[in-house]
């Protein structure tokens, strides 16, 4: 049977710790949600109007365009209309051709009343074009109206369509006597945005009968649709009320509509801006969103969890506690000892002044032989507790926070015979104090015992120098005790040590500074610390937190004193290797930046803050590629400690350098990653100077023109531009008569003189895209690309013989060189090769021709 609903267990749940945890983390969560879900629409309205504004002013200037392009062809129709009304034969018309433009105009023609061509500004317009929609058309205008046509290809135009705008020719007594139209390119009335619109957007222009004229979606073109236009303008303004895309009547598609209105013309503009592409930054957004809200959620819920379980284990350590506390108190009242629970009572200055005794067990009631004694404070239970040297050995265990043993003859009247020995338990505001009657042992093993326990513990236990030295008159100063701690740390065993004083142990000057240390502590009697003690070692430095602490002898005297001595040697050295390992990467010239092991800023030196224009302050907590930097590349198993490469850096003020970096992961003893460090240097003057010895290695020393080098690489580029344009190339090889009598009659100087006039003739004659090169020598080439045709290739030839051919004036002389020309016309897939190969046998059949003139290499497939 199903469990019976009990609405007060229900209350119970949920009035419990973990019922609170778990509404509040519901309601959390439910806030969490409505906010993401108000931030996600928030984002929506502001991107859709963003959006929306964008198609209105679209819509705007593409009928703008349309309107100027229709504004043309109705002046160039007006002004055949008037042509036709001044001239009654045709002669009249043909002057139009020369006053009408073509910006805009496909064509445009004139026709008679039965369709038969008058004028037309291309021949290729049919005679007669009885039969076209836009004929039909005109033949139903009103006298003086435009009739902007149904789109329709046209005999003798190609087949793209064109759009007519038609006015119609009328008589003296207004019978129809004609048209005139204008056809014009579909592209040019739909070509406002330059071809720069979002993937899918569809433009179109449609007329008030709801026939579209023409659409185009990205490069395609169409037309003749359609569109019930009063539902669509229902439909638009519902959807921008809504702020939803339309889907699309022709192709499906969901877009962002905007309509516009020609002012002049019975038409309209449509913009339709895809829904998908122009919400990719939205949708972005919003997974951004969702992510980190379900980040948050996750979070929250974990929180929840945890504090469930929290929750949970408090309530059980509660019950624990006091089952804890039952336990304590049935010990307290079973044990054999008199316990005393007591609270310090201190002055401002933390001095005590008193204890009250907060419990007791019936042990204690029994030894102090009162009813009560909660609430009383240790001077009342014992009047003499202070003269008896109890109260300071309470203040020594406190002020340790020791646990402190102690024997002692009963002040009180009812315990003066009786010996106690007391063990005092320091708590955070007090102490508990142990007490049990040991009369009946405490003969002939008191001392030796007691002693022998505490150097057993203190030798056994702390893993610190721990010894002892007497306090008393008799052996003041001399070595009690000597664990096997202070063996190793003083390198002197106890053997060497105990009996002794430190004047005969240790130098005369560390001698008198423990000395002085111990008058310290014995005038103030309470314990001491001393830190950094340097002692100097045939090992070298060494150094020792030392930390002494008067102990009480039966009598109340101070008996000896304990002396826990930490070697810090190796703790200081490692100190000061930090502080120098800090120095060394604040002052070295290359930037370092750690991060942690998720790879998040920690630090940066100085170099890397002056390099990158970045402050520490705003980088800390940041993931690396705050700094510009890249993620760490583990190599191609991504486990890789270190990797050492090129790289780029993004600085604060948005410049690239080109660096030499260094990334490591850095490990702890146990191979677990830690860190991770990166150093690099700047080597973007490195880079460019490699740049520019490069650039160097292309150009020719001498003349400063591109060498062979350059040559090769620009001969092929040009073939290839040549065969995917279609356009005619040449190649000039240029070889200078008569250069060598010029070196052997006026020298090398001049020779090169004359090679520099000749880069520079060679340059004038031809244009800036056009490449002079140098081969070598006397040898130049000449890359002609978009040569247009053969004779204008023989003009450049000429041009070049000419200016070459003149006197050059050298410091030396006036020598004339004269130039032989091969010249290759380049063949589509012909190789650069070839080419160079047949432009130079072209130079040396101009040569052998009698030189100082040109010559053409045969086609290649002659």
């Amino acid at each position: 049977m199903p469990a019976k609903f009990d609405l007060a267990t229900w209350r119970n749940r949920l009035n419990s710790s973990p019922g609170r945890i778990a509404i509040a983390a519901g309601l959390l969560l439910l806030l969490l949600g409505l906010n993401v879900q108000s931030l996600l629409r928030l984002e929506y309205q502001a991107e859709v109007e963003q959006i929306q504004t964008e198609a209105d002013r679209s819509a705007q200037k593409l009928a703008a365009h349309a309107s100027a392009v229709l504004d043309r062809a109705a002046q160039s129709l007006e002004l055949l209309v008037k042509l036709n009304e001044a001239a009654s034969t045709s002669p009249g018309l043909s002057q139009a051709a020369h006053l009408l433009g073509n910006e805009g105009l496909q064509a445009w023609l004139v026709t008679d009343a039965s369709g038969r061509m008058i004028e037309a500004s291309s021949r290729k317009l049919p005679a007669v074009v009885a039969g076209s929609e836009f004929f039909h058309r005109a033949s139903r205008l009103a006298p003086g109206a435009l009739d902007l046509g149904v789109s329709e290809v046209v005999a003798g135009m190609g087949p793209q369509p064109l759009l007519p705008l038609t006015r119609r020719l009328n008589g003296p007594r207004g019978e129809f006597m004609g048209c005139v139209t204008a056809l014009i390119g579909l592209p040019q009335l739909i070509s406002a945005g330059g071809g720069s619109e979002a993937r899918g957007t569809a433009l179109s222009l449609v007329g008030h009968d709801g026939r579209v004229r023409v659409r185009r979606r990205d490069d395609q073109l169409s037309h003749g649709e359609l569109i019930d236009m009063d539902n669509l303008r229902e439909r638009l303004a519902t959807a921008q009320q809504r702020m939803e895309p339309l889907p699309s009547r022709i192709d499906g598609e969901l877009r962002f509509l905007a309509r516009a209105e020609l002012a002049r013309y019975p038409a309209s503009v449509l913009v339709g801006l895809r829904a998908e592409t122009v919400l990719s930054t939205y949708q972005g957004h919003r997974q951004r969103i969702l992510l980190q809200a379900a980040g948050v959620g996750l979070l929250m819920l974990a929180a929840a969890v945890l504090l469930f379980l929290q929750s949970r284990r408090l309530a059980a350590s509660r019950q624990r506690l006091r089952a804890t506390e039952a336990r304590l108190r049935a010990t307290l009242d079973g044990s054999l000892d008199a316990v005393l629970v007591m609270r310090a009572e201190l002055d401002a200055k933390g001095g005590l002044v008193d204890l009250l005794v907060v419990d007791a067990n019936a042990r204690a009631k029994a030894l102090l032989n009162v009813t009560e004694p909660v609430g009383q404070r240790l001077s009342e239970l014992l009047p003499g507790a202070r003269e008896s040297g109890i109260v300071s050995e309470i203040e020594l265990a406190m002020a340790s926070g020791q646990t402190m043993l102690s024997e002692r003859l009963g002040h009180s009247p009812h315990l003066r015979e009786h010996w106690l020995q007391h063990q005092i338990v320091p708590l955070d505001d007090g102490l508990a104090l142990f007490s049990r009657d040991i009369s009946e042992r405490h003969n002939a093993q008191r001392a030796e015992a007691e002693q022998q326990r505490f150097l057993q513990n203190l030798l056994d236990v702390l893993p610190l120098a721990v010894y002892a030295k007497s306090a008393r008159p008799a052996t003041m100063g001399r070595y009690l005790f000597w664990n096997h701690a202070a063996e190793r740390c003083f390198e002197l065993s106890a053997d060497q040590v105990v009996g002794r004083t430190v004047h005969e142990l240790f130098e005369p000057a560390d001698a008198a500074r423990f000395d002085a240390q111990d008058a310290q502590v014995l005038a103030e009697q309470r314990p001491r610390r001393f830190p950094d003690q340097l002692r100097i070692t045939s090992s070298g430095r060494q150094y020792f937190d030392t930390l002494k602490v008067p102990v009480m002898g039966d009598d109340g005297r101070i008996d000896h004193l304990l002396v826990v001595a930490e070697d810090v040697t190796e703790k200081r050295g490692s100190a000061e290797r930090l502080r120098l390992g800090s120095r060394v990467l604040a002052e070295t010239a290359d930037a370092v930046l750690i991060c942690d092991a998720e790879d998040c800023i920690i630090d940066c030196n100085p170099a890397f803050s002056h390099l990158t224009g970045h402050a520490i302050a705003a980088l800390q907590g940041r993931p690396v590629s705050a700094a510009g930097l890249p993620p760490f590349d583990g190599g191609p198993d991504g486990d890789a400690s270190r990797w050492v490469g090129e790289s780029r850096l993004v600085c604060a003020d948005g410049r690239v350098l080109d660096i030499w970096l260094s990334s490591n992961r850095i490990h702890d003893g146990e191979g677990r990653l830690t860190h991770h460090a990166r150093v690099f240097s700047d080597i973007s003057a490195l880079k460019r100077h490699q740049q520019e010895l490069d650039e160097m290695a292309r150009l020719d020393s001498l003349t400063g023109l591109p060498n062979r080098r350059s040559f090769d690489e620009r001969l092929p580029e040009a073939l290839a531009r040549a065969g995917r344009h279609k356009q005619l190339m040449a190649l000039l090889f240029v070889d200078l008569d008569g250069f060598k009598k010029v070196n052997d009659t006026l020298g090398h100087a001049a020779g090169d003189q004359l090679l520099c006039g000749v880069a520079e003739r060679l340059k004038a004659c031809v244009r800036t895209v056009d490449a002079v090169c140098r081969l070598g020598g006397d040898e130049f080439t000449v890359i002609v690309e978009d040569a247009g045709s053969q004779a204008d290739v023989g003009r450049l030839c000429e041009r070049v013989l000419e200016l070459l051919s003149q006197p050059h004036l050298l410091a030396a002389g006036r020598p004339v060189v004269t130039p032989s020309v091969g010249v290759a016309l380049a063949t589509p897939g012909e190789a650069p090769d070839s080419l160079l190969r047949r432009a130079d046998d072209a130079m040396y059949a101009a040569k052998r021709a009698g030189k100082a003139r040109y010559c053409v290499a045969r086609p290649l497939d002659a």
